[in-house]
């Protein structure tokens, strides 16, 4: 923030820093009202323009060089005061109050440079004035000087730093409110993803097995009449693939419902992963468990689910008939890595955002706490690794 945008940040909202600035004002007044028989009229008629010129300063307190003109004008006629007839030093306790104003209304620099100068001002007008005897009178008036400025500065500091801090807090709402917004979105995202998937899997698997059911019956209509063995035969192939599509159909069922993993184990939701690969993508996945299954809910789900998005980009883009899933169980986390010798892509050269499956398999490890690497390199495969703490917040996230 700028030195003017402190000023005016800042600029005496304090109430209290108003009433010791007219406070001054009226307690040099009080003294002359007391003192009437001595005070002249030209005293009358400078203290008369140090008030109209204070109001004045007040209504434009915001402008920076306004202030430093009505400093350097009120100055003056605090100095003509101190010379007037007869001579009264509690005409310096003017600067007192000016003192506040230089530190309230003016950027940090220039406030402190004002209230050094009052300061000497304050000493020469009463040198001026009463000569030797200033001794006495100059140490009270500065160090009043120094700690009303000083109180108005920090007054003023406090004040830019709340409206700082409102704006800060205003950002973090509206972040807030993008993130959630971003959420909600990528919520929406996800649920559209997992449809699609499902729908993909009925096409790819079990619509095509009962159509395939459908030309057998249709076959084995047609047959029997005619060939009542080659009918037979048909029946049975008919049976076959009414079985293959209850399987293939109780498979999606377990895909939506991630409990089957904690009920059957990691080990054999892996095999089962594996098995359907082979048979719905022709892709063989060699499955390696190192370790003891261990974990929570949360962690097996994770790496189950990681594991199947990444076989399914292997299926989708590697171009091979072959794949690697390897699962480490350690003492404090468990490592996950699925690699493949296929086409590969260039990580460096990709600027896109990531994939939505990428996306997924991140969000949902480094919930966790874990970390997830993907490497690359055209025709030199792909490795897809996850790292999951088996107690949470063990791992750091890099």
């Amino acid at each position: 923030m700028s030195d003017s945008a402190d000023a005016g940040a800042g600029s005496g909202e304090s109430p209290l820093a108003m009433i010791l600035y007219f406070l001054a004002y009226l307690s040099v007044l009080v003294r002359m009202l007391l003192n009437a028989d001595a005070v002249q009229a030209p005293a009358y008629g400078l203290m008369a323009g140090f008030l109209a010129l204070a109001v004045a300063q007040h209504s434009l307190r915001r402008r920076v060089v306004a202030t430093h003109i009505f400093l350097a004008v009120q100055s003056l006629v605090v100095l003509a005061l101190l010379l007037t007839t007869p001579r009264l030093d509690y005409y310096a306790l003017h600067f007192v109050g000016l003192s506040i104003v230089a530190g309230r209304d003016l950027p940090n620099g220039a406030d402190l440079r004002w209230l050094a100068g009052l300061c000497v001002l304050s000493v020469l007008g009463l040198a001026a004035g009463f000569g030797g005897q200033a001794a006495f009178y100059a140490p009270t008036y500065v160090a009043g000087c120094l700690i009303v400025g000083l109180y108005g500065r920090a007054s003023r500091n406090a004040e830019a730093a709340r409206a700082r801090s409102e704006g800060l807090r205003a950002e973090l709402q509206a972040a807030n409110q993008r993130l959630h917004a971003y959420a909600e979105r990528a919520e929406e995202a996800a649920a559209e993803q997992e449809r699609a998937h499902l729908a993909r899997d009925l096409h790819d698997a079990a619509t095509q097995t009962v159509f395939s059911m459908n030309l057998t019956a249709e076959a084995a209509r047609i047959a029997l009449p005619v060939d009542p063995g080659r009918a037979a035969a048909l029946i049975d192939r008919l049976q076959e693939l009414a079985r293959d599509a209850l399987a293939e159909m109780r498979t999606l069922v377990r895909e939506l419902r991630p409990s089957s993993v904690v009920d059957e184990g990691l080990t054999a939701s892996l095999q089962r992963l594996a098995a359907l690969r082979l048979r719905r993508e022709g892709l063989s996945v060699d499955l390696r468990v190192n370790g003891e299954e261990a974990g929570g809910v949360d962690v097996k789900e994770t790496v189950f689910r990681t594991a199947r998005e990444a076989l399914t980009n292997v299926a989708k883009h590697a171009r091979v008939s072959k794949s690697l899933l390897e699962v480490c169980f350690g003492t404090k986390e468990v490592a996950l890595r699925v690699t493949d010798e296929g086409v590969g892509f260039d990580t460096e050269a990709s600027r896109r955002p990531e994939s939505y499956g990428l996306l997924a398999m991140r969000e949902r490890v480094e919930a966790l706490g874990g970390t997830l690497t993907v490497r690359s390199a055209r025709g030199a495969g792909t490795e897809v690794e996850a790292r999951i703490p088996l107690q949470p917040g063990t791992m750091e996230v890099t």
